[in-house]
């Protein structure tokens, strides 16, 4: 059961479900059964509990999806092997929120519904001794997902890598549109309901349309050490949908992600992973447009200019604890970013360098093999809004999310959890706060 209350926002229902169900929908399903088919592994070998991975997981997938035992090349393969996979949750949600706004005053909206949070369709896998490839298509939803509006599809992933080209580990290159490597991979969350919202934040008015867990259209570079022990990588890549500009780049963006990772031999601690990341990029400001008679300009592509920047900074740490097959995993990750002043949109006052900070902390904990319970807690604070006339608080973030997750069939042809899911969020608007509670109850499934 959803409850929802306190006084109405600006935000109605409908436009909550549709929060709701894109990130349902841009769930990436990662968790590739078609692997398990390839190998011969179980599932486990990969998967601390799926589509989560684990340090080996983590290791194939930076190595092209092999295992360098000579059996990789797609000619070596069974010729009934079919590298597809699918993956999608269905289940029942109930969401109410009460006071909200009409015409005839305040009411209460709420809906329940059977539905499911969208299909992946993924292919992936080696396309030679050095080359692997992942591609993952979302179809449209045709209104069946938790009773929202038909939404188009997408090609949510499509690259090509190259496996050590210079014949050494700590170069390696993928090009294409890819997901930029996270402190924790949003593509292999436990939750349904809820992404990391420091992943996705604008502070108010903010004319940049990045975010980190937008898949990005471009060139990544990343290396390793032989057991995976330390890594890096960084991407270059074009803003996504941001406007094309009049420069060799149009609106450019780094990302760069380092880790390190360090086993112990104790019954308390055995392993501690820690890391950096950050990005900086720029938007253009400025655009020509085009006037028909009679109609209303259209910007003119290719003629964006005069790009100014944003950064983003943020640090991470990860302990496990009592055992690498069955652990209590303590996750902290904080975050901060900052955009020029000319990227603000604000109505009301002069314009200023936004900033704001946020960050997240995570226990999961799987007391058995099939069995693992995930609590998390994320605040996000506007330091500095754009306009200088704008409340700071506008638009800030608390998310808590519970998760229990059974998984009661998983083999080399499919994986079956059932899932439990609670997740409280709250949004400031003027004068207020009201909380988004959601609870669903799905069967999370891929083949």
């Amino acid at each position: 059961m959803t409850i929802k209350s306190g006084p109405g926002g600006t935000m109605n229902l409908y436009a909550r479900l549709l929060f709701v169900g894109v990130l349902c929908a841009s769930m990436s399903a990662q968790a590739i059964p078609l692997f398990a088919r390839k190998t011969g592994m179980a599932c486990t070998s990969c998967h601390e509990v799926w589509p989560r991975l684990t340090d080996f997981g983590q290791l194939y997938r930076d190595r092209g999806f092999r295992l360098a035992r000579g059996r990789d090349a797609p000619t070596e393969q069974d010729p009934s092997y079919w590298p597809i996979s699918f993956r999608t949750a269905a289940g029942y949600q109930f969401l109410r929120q009460a006071l909200q706004s009409t015409d005839a005053g305040t009411t209460v909206a709420q809906t329940g519904s059977f539905g499911f949070s969208g299909l992946d369709i993924l292919t992936a896998g080696t396309l030679g001794d050095k080359l692997g490839f992942l591609v993952v298509y979302t179809p449209g939803l045709g209104g069946a997902g938790f009773g929202l509006a038909p939404q188009g599809g997408d090609l949510e992933s499509a690259w090509v890598t190259v496996i050590e080209p210079f014949a050494t580990s700590w170069v390696n290159l993928r090009v294409g549109k890819h997901a930029l490597d996270q402190p924790v991979d949003e593509h292999r969350t436990l939750t349904l309901t809820q992404g990391y919202g420091v992943y996705h934040f604008h502070p108010q008015g903010s004319a940049s349309p990045f975010e980190v867990g937008r898949n990005q259209t471009g060139l990544e570079v990343w290396g390793l050490s032989e057991v995976g022990r330390l890594r890096y990588s960084v991407s270059l890549f074009n803003e996504n949908g941001a406007a094309f500009s009049g420069h060799v780049f149009s609106s450019p963006t780094v990302w760069g992600h380092v880790q390190g990772l360090q086993h112990f031999d104790n019954g308390l601690l055995v392993a501690v992973k820690g890391g950096l990341f950050g990005a900086v990029g720029f938007h253009p400001i400025q655009q020509d447009s085009l006037t028909a008679q009679g109609g209303a300009p259209v910007p003119v592509v290719g003629t964006a200019r005069d790009l100014r920047s944003f950064q983003r900074l943020g640090a991470e740490l990860h302990l496990r604890l009592f055992s690498n097959a069955k652990p209590l995993t303590l996750t902290g990750v904080v975050f901060t970013a900052s955009e020029d002043a000319q990227l603000s949109q604000g109505p009301t006052g002069a314009p200023q360098n936004a900033t704001w900070l946020g960050g997240f902390g995570e226990i999961t904990w799987t007391p058995a093999l099939f069995l693992t319970g995930l609590l998390r807690v994320e605040r996000i604070r506007t330091l500095n809004p754009g306009d200088s006339q704008s409340l700071a608080e506008l638009g800030d973030q608390t998310i808590i999310t519970a998760v229990l997750r059974s998984t009661f069939d998983i083999a080399n042809r499919n994986g079956f959890a059932l899932q439990l899911e609670a997740s409280r969020s709250t949004t400031r608007v003027l004068g207020a706060s009201p909380p988004v509670t959601t609870v669903l109850a799905a069967v999370d499934f891929a083949y």
